[in-house]
C-alpha cells in the first residue's frame, strides 16, 4: 500500500506513533545520562547545567561546555556533540544517531544503560585530551 492510498488522518497518525517513540528515545537517552553524570560528578569532574528541550548542557572542569543537541524532529535522531570553552574555542565531536529500533549508533541499544554512557566518556575522553595538550605538563 502506498503512502498517498492513507488518509491525512492515517497520516497523522502514523507520524504521531513515530515521533512518539523517538522522543521516548531521546528522554531514555538523556535521562540517562543526568542520572549518570548527576552521580559520577566528581569522578569526572563534569556536571549538567540548564539548556533548552532537545539539548543537553554539560559543564566539565566548570569552564568547558559540552552540547549534546537533537538535531532531527522526525525519523532517525542525529544527535550532535560539541565542546566549547575560551581556551579551547569551538570542538565538534563525533555525531551519533538513535535508529527507529532505539539502537545509539545502530548497536548500543538505549536500553543499555552502560554502554550509553561509556559511549558518551569516548566523547568526554576527547575533550579531556584537547585540555591536557594545552598543559605544560601532560599527565
Amino acid at each position: 500500500m502506498t503512502t498517498s492510498a492513507i488518509s491525512a488522518e492515517e497520516k497523522s497518525l502514523l507520524i504521531f506513533n513515530q515521533k512518539n517513540k523517538m522522543d521516548k528515545y531521546w528522554n531514555l537517552y538523556s535521562m540517562e545520562l543526568i542520572t549518570q553524570i548527576t552521580t559520577t560528578g566528581r569522578l569526572y569532574h563534569h556536571y549538567i547545567q540548564p539548556s533548552e528541550k532537545g539539548r543537553l548542557c554539560v559543564c566539565v572542569f566548570d569552564g568547558v561546555y559540552i552540547n549534546i543537541i537533537r538535531s532531527r524532529l522526525f525519523g532517525e535522531i542525529e544527535i550532535h556533540f560539541e565542546a566549547e570553552s575560551a581556551e579551547l574555542g569551538r570542538i565538534e565531536l563525533p555525531s551519533a544517531c538513535i535508529d527507529m529500533q532505539g539502537n545509539l549508533d545502530r548497536h548500543i541499544s538505549i536500553n543499555d544503560k552502560t554502554r550509553v554512557f561509556a559511549h558518551y566518556l569516548e566523547r568526554l575522553q576527547m575533550v579531556y585530551d584537547s585540555i591536557l595538550a594545552l598543559s605544560p605538563e601532560k599527565a
